[in-house]
């Protein structure tokens, strides 16, 4: 056998147990009920998160030499955090932070092995412990409340590639989006000892909080533009909120968001009526599992009465109908339900036959319009003074939901600097 096929990395599975091969060396990891062993470093871990651990590790960073951590580790951890956007790598940067506290507390607790159970029929692995709940209870929450990095209130662990019963390792086939191999690289780093775990924690929580900092100046910035902005006129802030999302980052999100927060500008304006606006939700949550029909929804007594789907790029929508009408069906109270796209849209007699049927089987009113119609639309009535207030509290809206200050309008949970970036940009035109 050769030397090449000998340092071939390679994963061996059987009925009871898989082995890891690298670098000629044999990992062999069995599979069945938590052992004794497992549960007492997994309530060791339990317990010391409950203290204060990391947050006294959050505070004391400034006295921390970094002169044994080598420029390869910082490259590695500097690459995870850059790796991160609104799209992608959020989930990978939580799981390494959660496996480097892990490794920190109990050296000896394999940060491979992500599952644990004493359940029969439940996969476990007999040396693993529960990350996802580890992360959920304790470090994804501790990341968010500190302002270090934006997460879904499920955790790093909601998607299920990361729960493929198969060790964290290079042979870790699920197709997972962001910086993979970094995050990889430092499974393997600190598995061997060549990163030291408690040290490269430390240090990704000086990445993550020089993020957070930066991040606040910008959103201090951004909002201190906005309030001096001159032209507040409607039609100027409306323009300029068009051109941000047709020219920004992320583009359909921040059509959402324009969308939305001219609904909380009507609703600071007590202009919705007895409705209530319902907050955005998370980016990329499927409506029909979260009991959403549209991103921007008016409730009464909890109950959706007017619902607008935000469909940016996309004008021939008879798949949309077709969804729209199993979510009427889940949602009988919706009187008003439509789609706005960023440009006018199709009505074809297909599409029109299509809203005929689905208004006859629900009762609901459908309407599909551009987004200058839905402005328009939503707009109807007011005097040129009061649509002039209800766009400064509209440029408000936006800017402030991507700073991270309305939690409870649009908990915002994706990295928002680059959309504020741009906003900051026209501003200051």
């Amino acid at each position: 056998m050769g030397d090449n096929e000998k340092k071939e990395i390679h994963l061996d599975v059987y009925l009871d147990r898989q082995e890891l091969h690298m670098s000629n060396v044999v990992k062999t990891y069995y599979e069945g009920m938590q052992s004794a062993a497992a549960k007492q470093r997994y309530e060791k871990i339990k317990e010391t998160l409950s203290t204060d651990f990391l947050q006294r590790k959050l505070d004391g960073l400034d006295s921390v030499d970094f002169s044994e951590l080598s420029v390869k580790n910082r490259q590695l951890l500097e690459a995870l955090v850059n790796g991160v956007s609104s799209e992608k790598g959020r989930g990978l940067l939580g799981v390494a932070f959660l496996q480097l506290v892990i490794k920190t507390i109990t050296p000896e607790q394999s940060v491979r092995l992500h599952k644990s159970s004493n359940q029969r029929g439940n996969f476990s692995w007999k040396d693993g412990i529960s990350m996802r709940t580890l992360n959920s209870k304790y470090t994804g929450k501790f990341l968010k409340d500190n302002g270090l990095l934006n997460s879904n209130k499920f955790g790093s662990f909601m998607t299920r590639t990361l729960a493929e019963n198969y060790p964290f390792s290079k042979l870790y086939k699920a197709e997972i989006r962001g910086p993979f191999d970094e995050w990889i690289d430092i499974v393997d780093a600190i598995e061997d000892n060549t990163m030291p775990a408690e040290l490269a924690l430390s240090y990704l929580m000086l990445l993550l909080k020089r993020n957070a900092d930066a991040f606040k100046t910008l959103a201090n910035d951004t909002i201190g533009l906005a309030s001096a902005y001159k032209n507040r006129t409607f039609e100027n802030i409306e323009n300029l909120l068009k051109t941000f999302y047709d020219s920004t980052y992320g583009k359909a999100r921040a059509f959402e968001v324009v969308m939305h927060g001219l609904m909380q500008a009507k609703a600071e304006m007590d202009a919705i009526g007895d409705w209530e606006l319902v907050p955005l939700s998370q980016m990329r949550s499927a409506n029909k599992k979260h009991g959403n029909v549209g991103d921007i929804e008016l409730s009464s007594d909890e109950i959706i009465v007017e619902t607008w789907d935000a469909k940016y790029g996309k004008t021939y929508l008879l798949d949309e109908l077709d969804e729209l009408r199993d979510k009427l069906i889940d949602n009988p109270g919706v009187e008003v339900a439509g789609f706005v796209a960023d440009r006018d849209v199709d009505k074809t007699d297909e599409i029109l036959d299509k809203i005929a049927e689905i208004s006859s089987d629900t009762s609901t009113e459908i309407i599909l319009c551009s987004f200058d119609e839905w402005v328009e639309m939503q707009m109807h009535g007011f005097s040129e003074e009061e649509r002039d207030n209800i766009a400064d509290k509209w440029l408000m809206a936006v800017v402030e939901t991507f700073a991270l200050r309305r939690p409870e309008f649009a908990p915002i949970e994706e990295p928002s600097d680059k959309w504020l970036i741009d906003l900051s940009k026209m501003l200051m035109e």
